[in-house]
Order: structure tokens, then C-alpha cells, then sequence
């Protein structure tokens, strides 16, 4: 998506219809006088944590004593 370019006054003004439109994936440059002053961009999560919802339809079915070990490292180490 193209990014736009939008003065301060309009943000002040639009910030929810803005923020809508940064959720579905538009990117906003925030200008003031002319000059750039800042980017809104929409927010991508890089490291996603799982929590035990996720796991509930895993089971583990092993002999490996370490595997409980391998699981918390997976899990708990960035």
C-alpha cells in the first residue's frame, strides 16, 4: 500500500479514522511545515509468544526425559 502523507492538524482531527486505516495496513508520513516529523505504520508483532491455548491440542507421547526442558527453552527463551 502506498504510503500518504498527512499534516498534524489532520491527525489531531482524524486520529481514529487514522488509526482504522493504520490496522488494515496503511502507512502514514506525519508532516509539519513541510518537513517530516514522523511515520505511522501498522504494527507487526516479530517475536510472537505462545501461551497454553496454543498447546492445548499438542500432546506429548515421548520416552525423552529432556523433553519437558526442550519445551521451556521453545517457549521461555527469546
Amino acid at each position: 500500500m502506498e504510503t500518504q502523507i498527512i499534516g498534524v492538524k489532520q491527525l489531531h482531527r482524524d486520529l481514529k479514522e487514522i488509526s482504522k486505516m493504520a490496522v488494515l495496513g496503511h502507512s502514514f508520513i506525519v508532516v509539519k511545515n513541510s518537513k517530516p516529523v514522523f511515520r505511522i505504520e501498522p504494527y507487526e508483532e516479530k517475536n510472537k509468544r505462545f501461551g497454553l491455548k496454543d498447546f492445548r491440542k499438542f500432546q506429548f507421547k515421548s520416552k525423552d526425559k529432556k523433553l519437558s526442558r526442550e519445551v521451556d527453552k521453545i517457549l521461555y527463551t527469546k
